[in-house]
């Protein structure tokens, strides 16, 4: 309704301009085009282009700057606020908006507002760390335990906006853009709104998007800033103090919910930042003059949350602005016109700059050599964006820094390349938490809750110290050290010493249990190991174990046992899967060889092989894994706390978990399972699997007549805390279990 509030008040305006100019062509009849040109600009009025906040439904804007393009209208100004400035902002540089639109349709908007580095960027240590623990953390400080600023750090985004703004990145004087532009950002201190109108043009933007709680405030001046949609998110009064005589208003603000629609906490908290966005808005909007335009696109069934809609909401644009192309013609100059008008803006985009130097601001306790190191781009060599994302991907994949981000910088006529490797002050070092749950409704329950706590730079080659402690069905302590002995950080050695246990059952042939057992293992040991490319490793270990077996409910065959371990061991582990939980591409490998030696401390010599092999592939929401386990003890001498002891939910499904026991173990399996969407911001999956194996004692044994066929259905939740599984698993030997899950299911032991 405010759109059409002033339409006939307009159309008078369209039609006093119109008469304002005929009465010009009398003196311009005989005036020169440069002349003409002159008196044109001289008085046509100043436009500004104002663009609001509304997350995703600020692709909007760009379909609205395609028509104001088609329709000749000079843009003297333009302020944007969140979406609004990032969309105005590339504008304001000389962008197009078809360029604008491309980069938009280059993003891949599923991961961008991700904070963790994809996993091919991710250092091999921290790989391992995706087997075992949640990647979210709680900072260790000196003043004590603190959470993350923002529900991601922004690394993602960050690169995103310097990929798309980076050819604006020697202008930092907004004024000197293509167009004169600002970015609205707002004080989180004070709530005031802060007009932002110099620096680098991507932090600008960046700030103007903080959105509280789920990305960190910018530091700007001394100010902590935030979302400027809370302050002012249409800024109209920005645009007439730069000497706007008329504005375009792209309002995108989402549509207040209804009472029908505030079911959840989550939906009440979006309506109460709306409603604030709003009151704001609507004081400014009450600022409009009939010689204004204001556009309202339409899609309100597309959220601001809908990144992935961005055709659509581009169109919504456009087709909103194709409506008031009455009331946007007006606005219209001649083509000769138009043309002198885009010629005579400076012209500030640079695609390709030379770098003539480059320089590291590094805020972590790692060696500044180190991450030189990992730079490809090269002095007198053309900016290679894609490259230098890689770059910095792999510098951010340490996990050291809360963000790895450039700049472009222009010093004595040089063009300089600047790499900030910024500290996380909130989590020097950090926590993290583990909560591994198996419920096997036949024989009851088992949970565990884990904790590891890990200073990652303990020295400037980025020595590592862990701890980590568990309690609950199977309780463990562990300490170790971890240090990288190059400053390529390929080669290492670590230590490692403390205890696990875990239980198991004993089933007759019938699959019956007959009783439950508890190892108990308290090791020390050392290694030595090569990383290739942060997807292989191959390492050396020598260890040294004490143990026993202790019997929980009823009668093992054998009693209590201890026993002694000790030897060396080679392993080969490869991990290119871009998701440890519930993966889509990639492969994971394990080869080891593990060699028990009398003379190392064993009870005797026994050698044991493990071969697994997983790999992921994705045709639209559909995903097939597939993963074969082989594992034998060559002389099939190992002792009972050696055997292999697999078989449970994705092992060999039906059977308990560590049901199977034997000197051979070998599973072939096929997992089909389809993302169905989020529930609550968690991804859900349905699937089933699809498994044949067995454990064997004798070689001889072994074949696919003495094999069991098993399979499951099930349905997946990707957590916080891990992926969470409802099953149920069958096979043809007569078992079958109802599983509830907490915990990876794919990671290797």
């Amino acid at each position: 309704m405010l759109a059409g509030k002033f339409f006939f008040a307009r159309l008078i305006r369209s039609a006093l301009i119109a008469m304002l100019l005929s009465s010009l062509l009398p003196a311009a009849v005989h005036a020169s085009p440069e002349t003409e040109s002159a008196v044109y600009d001289k008085q046509r009025p100043k436009i500004g282009l104002v663009l609001s906040g509304g997350g995703a439904r600020g692709f909007a804007h760009i379909g609205v700057l395609k028509k104001i393009e088609q329709l000749n209208i000079p843009i003297d100004v333009v302020v944007g606020t969140s979406m609004g400035s990032i969309i105005g902002g590339l504008y304001a540089i000389g962008l197009t908006p078809d360029e604008i639109e491309k980069g938009v349709q280059g993003i891949d908007w599923t991961v961008v507002f991700n904070d963790y580095a994809r996993r091919e960027f991710r250092s091999f240590r921290r790989k391992l760390d995706d087997q075992r623990f949640s990647p979210k953390r709680i900072g260790v400080t000196s003043e004590g335990l603190r959470l993350s600023p923002g529900l991601v750090d922004g690394q993602q985004i960050e690169l995103a906006l310097d990929r798309l703004a980076y050819p604006g990145f020697h202008i930092t004087d907004f004024d000197k853009l293509r167009l004169p532009y600002r970015a609205i950002a707002t004080d989180i201190e004070t709530g005031d709104a802060v007009i932002l109108g110099k620096g680098n043009i991507a932090k600008a933007m960046r700030a103007s998007m903080s959105i509280p709680g789920a990305l960190p405030p910018i530091k700007y001046e001394g100010k902590l800033l935030v979302d400027g949609g809370i302050g002012n998110n249409v800024p109209i009064n920005v645009a007439r103090e730069m000497g706007a005589d008329i504005v375009i208003v792209v309002d995108v603000s989402a549509p207040l919910a209804t009472q029908d629609e505030l079911q959840t906490s989550l939906g009440i908290t979006k309506q109460l930042t709306a409603i604030l966005t709003r009151r704001v808005a609507d004081q400014q909007l009450d600022t409009l003059s009939a010689s204004d335009v204001l556009i309202i696109p339409g899609r309100e069934d597309l959220s601001s949350s809908s990144f992935t809609e961005h055709d659509e909401l581009i169109q919504a644009g456009l087709d909103s602005a194709v409506e008031a192309t009455g009331l946007l013609s007006s606005l219209s100059v001649s083509d000769t016109d138009y043309a002198k008008y885009k010629t005579g803006l400076p012209v500030v985009v640079r695609r390709q700059p030379i770098i003539d130097f480059i320089e590291i601001d590094n805020q972590t306790r790692l060696d500044d050599e180190i991450l030189e190191l990992m730079i490809e781009q090269k002095t007198g060599e053309a900016l290679d964006v894609g490259q230098l994302e890689r770059d910095l991907s792999i510098i951010y994949g340490l996990d050291l820094s809360s963000s790895v981000v450039y700049d472009l910088v222009e010093r004595d006529g040089k063009t300089g390349l600047v790499v900030y490797v910024r500290d996380r002050p909130w989590a020097p070092s950090y926590l993290q938490l583990n909560l591994s749950l198996r419920s096997e409704f036949d024989t009851g329950s088992a949970a565990n809750f884990n904790m590891i706590y890990t200073n990652p730079t303990i020295n400037s080659l980025g020595g590592e110290f862990r701890a980590g402690a568990g309690i609950g069905s199977e309780p463990r302590l562990t300490l170790m050290l971890y240090q990288p002995l190059d400053k390529q950080r390929k080669y290492y050695i670590n230590g490692s010493t403390g205890f696990s246990s875990y239980i198991f059952p004993e089933a007759n042939t019938s699959n019956d249990v007959e009783s439950m057992l508890r190892f108990h293992r308290t090791y020390i040991g050392v290694a030595a190991g090569r990383i290739f490319n942060r997807e292989t490793a191959l390492q050396i270990s020598l260890f040294r174990t004490t143990g026993d077996t202790r019997t929980l409910v009823g009668q093992a065959p054998t009693g209590d046992t201890n026993f002694d371990e000790g030897g060396y061991q080679l392993t080969l582990m490869h991990d290119s899967l871009n998701n440890v939980d519930f993966p889509n591409s990639g492969y994971q490998g394990r080869l080891s060889w593990r060699a028990n030696r009398e003379d190392l401390g064993a009870d005797l010599d026994y050698d044991q092989l493990h071969l697994s092999l997983g790999v992921a592939a994705t045709w639209g929401k559909n995903t097939l894994f597939g993963r074969t386990i082989v594992e034998t003890t060559l002389d099939e001498n190992a002792p009972e706390n050696a055997l292999f002891r697999r078989g449970g939910f994705f092992e060999l499904s039906g059977f308990l978990n560590r049901q199977l026991a034997g000197q051979h173990f070998g599973v072939l399996e096929a997992a089909l399972y389809r993302r169905l969407g989020n529930v609550t911001l968690l991804p859900i999956y349905a699937g089933f699997t699809v498994e044949t194996g067995n454990a064997w004692n004798d070689r001889d044994e072994i074949s696919f007549d003495n094999s069991v066929l098993a399979g499951s259905v099930f349905v997946g939740a990707d957590t916080f805390l891990g992926p969470l599984y409802l099953a149920y698993g069958i096979n043809d030997s007569n078992a079958s279990t109802l599983y509830l899950y907490l915990g990876r299911r794919w990671a290797p032991d």
